[in-house]
């Protein structure tokens, strides 16, 4: 970090709540991000907890018993993939309003749900089982859109913070895990309900800005949860499905490999599960050293080579060692692959505050893929199990394949990137030079009306610049930190738009500048 970096103080407004962050001064605040950074890690690490510790597992517990978590987890993951999809059909014709009750019935039945799975599991009761997961299945990715919201809504400077939260969430499994039952199990099952009143908290101090910055006749006085939840496009191929892809498919590899080497119940792979968080700590702590060191952006592709070696070493480790390498393989292949899921919801909040997206649609479509995947991977592996059994030779062949893919992607990522970047001049390109061309004309046309209307308009230099985001449909944070002003700032700046354009949301700024004609 060089000397006039060190010196700064950045001033980062969420809605308006500010916080003075000085490099090496530490936070200054009237309401401090740590706030935020605690509620969403109660919420991840809950999660972990229910699934993937030994927190919910009495101790009596078999390798045949112990089947019917897998079933709650699988009707989970299915859940939630459905839940993405409820969210998109039910935007195609009507607007949703959600209300602030809801989020709370949301973290009611997670307690409850949490709860219901240690005395299933302890009484082996199946079917309450999978009604607790699909219980789940709804309620997790709707409370992720409240947290995943309040990340979206600050400078991209803080996208570290989401980073952070998981990383706060890895030392809280941990300590959960390592403390007797049934305190334990009462701490879990207490975490969604403390999860949610730090956010409403949150959501209620900032609820009369949100109004001024998302204005909404249908959430004035009704208890509707901020408009930030709904606002924004509704367009699922504007997601960076290419990026996406990527992380999805080396996801369903790790959960592919770590599926057939737990094989069939979860009793005995207690040792998977920490080792596969502890691995998960360590590469975000690897991600978090230079992000607050340069205060850079995060770049996923770094990230993604990362933990790629990770999940690469860990099959070598399996294949090479066979089933005495399996806990610490396992582990690195499994950590990898959560570690993943947690980039991906990165980029979907990078997505989201870049692209103006409604983070309801975003963050229910991005839990809702990675549980697709997720669930794929995990069901596929139980068919590998049962079919070709448990052997070392079915494990080498799955970690080969597994190893081979992830070395094709890698190679094609990377070439695909030369191509971009190197690729030689040909009559196809001189075809795409002239596209290039013409799309430049067109946004000059383009530059040149939005002069044109915000002259006519009389709106001021500030006032224009701020416009001309707008009506490209970027979010009020992205704009903030473009422009290096405050959130409060362009908020102020927006209200005057809609003031003298007479006009109370975004969606009727772009109207009338589609109507308006040079």
């Amino acid at each position: 970090m060089d000397s006039d970096t060190s010196q700064q103080v950045v001033e980062v407004v969420l809605e308006d709540r500010r916080f003075q962050v000085a490099a090496g001064g530490g936070v200054r605040k009237k309401n401090s991000l740590w706030f935020v950074v605690i509620g969403s890690a109660l919420f991840w690490s809950w999660g972990f907890l229910c699934y993937l510790s030994p927190v919910m597992f009495p101790e009596h517990i078999s390798a045949e018993t112990s089947i019917g978590i897998e079933y709650g987890f699988f009707a989970s993951q299915a859940g939630a993939a459905t839940f993405a999809v409820f969210v998109i059909l039910v935007s195609k014709w009507r607007s949703i309003v959600i209300r602030r009750q809801v989020f709370f019935a949301s973290a009611l039945l997670m307690s409850l749900s949490a709860a219901a799975l240690f005395w299933s599991l302890w009484n082996e009761v199946l079917w309450l089982t999978i009604v607790a997961g699909v219980v789940d299945g709804i309620c997790v990715p709707l409370f992720g859109v409240a947290w995943g919201t309040r990340y979206s809504l600050g400078s991209k400077r803080i996208r570290p913070l989401v980073v952070l939260s998981f990383l706060l969430a890895y030392l809280l499994y941990f300590v959960v895990s390592n403390i007797p039952s049934p305190v334990s199990v009462i701490l879990v099952c207490l975490m969604p309900l403390v999860s949610w009143i730090m956010w409403s908290s949150d959501a209620l101090a900032r609820h009369k800005s949100t109004l001024e910055v998302f204005p909404s006749k249908q959430q004035e006085g009704d208890g509707s949860s901020p408009g930030e939840i709904v606002a924004g496009t509704w367009e699922t191929k504007i997601l960076p499905w290419g990026s996406l892809s990527v992380l999805l498919a080396a996801s369903f590899i790790g959960n592919l490999v770590a599926s057939v080497v737990m094989g069939r119940g979860y009793s005995g792979v207690e040792s998977l599960f920490s080792g596969g968080v502890l691995v998960c700590a360590c590469i975000a702590t690897m991600v978090l050293v230079p992000l607050t060191a340069r205060r850079n952006s995060l770049s996923v592709s770094s990230v993604y080579r990362i933990t790629i070696t990770f999940t690469a070493v860990g099959l070598v480790s399996i294949m090479v060692l066979g089933f005495s390498g399996v806990a610490f393989g396992g582990a690195l292949v499994q950590g990898s692959a959560l570690f993943l899921q947690v980039i991906i919801i990165v980029i979907v909040t990078q997505s989201t505050q870049e692209l103006g997206i409604s983070p309801l649609l975003s963050f229910s479509v991005g839990q809702g893929v990675i549980a697709a995947v997720v669930f794929l991977a995990n069901i596929l592996g139980k068919q590998v199990h049962g079919v070709f059994g448990r052997g070392e030779l079915v494990l080498d062949a799955v970690c080969g394949i597994g190893l081979l893919a992830l070395f094709f992607m890698l190679i094609g990522r990377a070439s695909g990137s030369r191509h971009k970047s190197e690729k030689p001049a040909t009559d196809s390109e001189s075809e795409s030079v002239s596209n290039d061309g013409e799309s430049k004309n067109s946004d000059n046309l383009f530059e040149e009306r939005i002069g044109e209307f915000t002259q006519e308009k009389g709106f001021t230099k500030r006032e224009a610049e701020i416009f001309s985001y707008l009506v490209k449909g970027r979010s009020l944070p992205y704009i903030a930190d473009i422009l290096f002003v405050t959130t409060g700032t362009v908020k102020t700046h927006t209200t005057n738009i809609y003031r003298k354009l007479d006009v109370h949301s975004r969606q009727e700024v772009i109207d009338v500048f589609e109507g308006f004609n040079l």
